[in-house]
């Protein structure tokens, strides 16, 4: 895992492609053209709902330059899993690995506090990276880290969402496989959930 870039770094890669011809890089979907697939393991009991294009955050352009996709968890099952960075794997037809960008967001269980958002969520760096560590740490700028998937243990009967960001695919690839290595706190696997993803781009006009 390569060192934290400073601020100036992160706001200068979302600054760098113009977005008039950026809007012509597509969108992952499924075969059938659906933004929204769904994995579900009846054993473990963990359903993963993954949603393309639904970006609404800021900076408003963001997925004009990163692949960003919001994500469901459910844990309808008996024994807590873990949601880790390093278990995110995306890949391109022709092999190479997109980057998970991770601006550090982790959850913790609030006990018994009533509010209707059961996990606070904090910002460091020091959450179970769980396996390889082939993800990027950034600072990122406007919503991205509020609205980032948190890292952490996710106990049974409870769920977590948000936006997973990765290194563009769409301008680069026609199709692309998200394989997400769900495993246990102490690492023990439990299951591999895959998305098969294909680029759907809009007419080609002048950028």
């Amino acid at each position: 895992m390569r060192s934290l870039p400073p601020l100036a770094v992160a706001l200068l890669a979302l600054a760098s492609i113009p977005t008039g011809c950026a809007a012509n890089k597509g969108v992952l979907v499924a075969e059938g053209g659906e933004h929204r697939l769904s994995a579900r393991d009846e054993p473990s009991g963990l359903t993963v709902v993954l949603t393309s294009g639904v970006w609404e955050g800021q900076p408003s352009d963001l997925a004009e330059q990163w692949t960003v996709l919001h994500v469901l968890v459910a844990n309808l099952g008996d024994q807590p899993v873990l949601l880790a960075p390093g278990d995110l794997e995306l890949r391109d037809e022709r092999g190479f690995l997109h980057e998970l960008l991770d601006p550090g967001a982790v959850f913790e269980l609030a006990g018994d506090d009533p509010s209707p958002d059961p996990y606070g969520r904090t910002y460091r760096r020091d959450y179970d990276p769980g396996g390889p560590v082939d993800f990027e740490p950034i600072v990122a700028p406007g919503t991205v880290a509020a609205e980032a998937l948190p890292w952490g243990v996710l106990q049974p009967g409870t769920q977590m969402r948000g936006f997973l960001y990765f290194e563009p695919v769409e301008s680069l690839a026609n199709t692309a496989t998200l394989t997400w290595h769900l495993r246990r706190p102490d690492l023990a696997p439990v299951v591999d959930l895959r998305f098969d993803l294909h680029v759907s781009r809009p007419s080609r006009r002048r950028g």
